[in-house]
């Protein structure tokens, strides 16, 4: 029903004057804000603003209006609750990214650093003999939080879409503390893997980025959570390793290592002469200035470690940062044997040996048992 409203304008006097409403003009004024009124108690929507109004506005149809408004109502509070639960873990990744690292880079005065060294406190030990572990450490905190703060934020979000859409959550929460006490009477892997989690990532024992040795599997650590660990090896397999199965850990990137270089000599080689070559080697090794940041002590020669009838075996170390060992110690058996080229002893050792193929090998010998066996048969005869 369309109402229409003329607004009449009272007449004037000649002399300017506007004559007081009569009776029937106030009648008629009245009647038409009592007919407005009536026209707006007749929509079906709710009063403020919403779907269900706009939709009768264009539409005229109350069914189609209260209907389609209704579903549109939910559309919009879920995609309203979405977009504000993405926005929210947003800001809460960047707040926990900085906060952590401000935490892990930040030192703290000078004078309480000094007052921890005189006291031996355990944090001054554990920096001097692993170095500083802040960068790694604070990724594979920085991981964790967020996605500790991704699942609570989107668990939330979800109950509040239930709710949107008048789902009681009494009965859900009740539903879920029981099973929350039966998943930790049932479920004490479960409950083991988190726990040791937690202490790896509370004790640094390693992160993000550590070659690590776990036991059943060694490789580096692409992923860390509070259940499950993530190696990738040397051949490219990803591991997953549970935390709660990891009984020992054997990080080698943590503060220093110590590469060693066993040089294989013949019997026949000067002892002496051979390890003059391999500490001149590893000295100007150590002052090359491509490795000399990387050295963190003068190489040592340690001599002769074993000795058999084919060969004599003699030991290099040198201590390194834990980030290059693997690249300083191929760089250091590439110079010693070329020193040891050079110098003849190699070659020594490739004239005292004969290499014979396997397969000729076992046909000599199969060879020479046909022979016995034929020889010891004739003379039975």
């Amino acid at each position: 029903m369309t109402n229409e409203y003329r607004l009449i304008e009272p007449p004037v006097a000649s002399d300017g004057a506007v004559p007081a409403p009569s009776d029937q003009g106030r009648k008629l004024r009245r009647m038409n804000v009592e007919e407005l009124a009536a026209a707006e108690s007749a929509s079906p929507c709710d009063a403020g603003f919403n779907a269900c109004t706009m939709l009768f506005k264009m539409t005229g149809s109350e069914e189609f209006s209260v209907d389609a408004g209704v579903v549109l109502d939910k559309i919009g509070q879920v995609l309203l609750i979405v977009l504000a639960a993405a926005l929210l873990r947003w800001i809460v990744n960047r707040a926990i990214a900085r906060i952590i690292k401000q935490v892990t880079t930040i030192k703290g005065p000078q004078s309480i650093a000094e007052l921890a060294d005189k006291l031996g406190s355990s944090n001054s030990r554990r920096e001097e003999l692993l170095g500083d572990r802040s960068e790694k450490r604070a990724e594979t905190l920085t991981g964790v939080l967020q996605h500790v703060a991704g699942i609570v934020i989107y668990s939330v979000a979800f109950m509040l879409v239930l709710s949107a859409f008048s789902v009681n959550l009494a009965p859900i929460l009740a539903s879920a503390g029981i099973a929350g006490i039966a998943i930790g009477f049932g479920a004490q892997n479960l409950v083991q893997d988190y726990l040791a989690g937690i202490f790896i990532l509370l004790e640094d024992q390693y992160g993000v980025g550590d070659n690590v040795d776990v036991g059943d599997a060694t490789g580096t650590v692409v992923d860390m959570g509070l259940r499950v660990t993530t190696l990738r090896s040397l051949d490219g397999t990803l591991w997953y390793v549970r935390n709660g199965q990891i009984l020992r850990v054997g990080n080698s990137s943590q503060s220093w290592a110590y590469v060693v270089v066993d040089t294989p000599l013949p019997p026949t080689a000067d002892i002496d002469r051979a390890g003059e070559i391999i500490a001149d080697v590893a000295t100007s090794f150590a002052e090359d200035d491509e490795w000399s940041d990387h050295i963190l002590k003068e190489p040592e020669y340690l001599g002769p470690i074993e000795m058999t009838i084919d060969e004599i075996k003699v030991r290099l170390g040198v201590r390194t940062t834990s980030d290059q060992q693997w690249a300083a110690g191929r760089e250091l058996r590439r110079r010693v044997t070329e020193a040891l080229r050079e110098a003849g002893i190699i070659d020594l050792a490739a004239a005292g040996r004969i290499y014979v193929p396997r397969t000729v090998a076992n046909r000599a010998a199969g060879a020479a048992g046909a022979a016995g066996a034929a020889g010891a048969a004739g003379t039975t005869a």
